[in-house]
């Protein structure tokens, strides 16, 4: 899975790519701009990635939002 966070001190966005079992144990999560510890889970950023032979190889799926085509949801 991808999951996307905001810096809660500086605002930069960054996303993460962790398995769902990791995310249960919990991520060590520090803003790559600013190094803060304290990130705020962005959940419109939620996507799956896909890997390995004849995964695709295309971008994750994002969900709902704008830019996201008629139909979407």
């Amino acid at each position: 899975m991808v999951y996307a966070y905001q810096c809660d001190k500086c605002g930069a966005g960054f996303t993460v790519r962790a398995t769902v079992a990791e995310k249960t144990r919990g991520l060590d999560l520090r803003c790559p701009t600013c190094g803060e510890k304290d990130v705020t889970q962005d959940l419109r950023g939620v996507g799956m990635a896909f890997g390995g032979p004849g995964a695709g190889g295309g971008p994750p799926f994002s969900g709902c939002g704008p830019g996201s085509g008629a139909g979407c949801c």
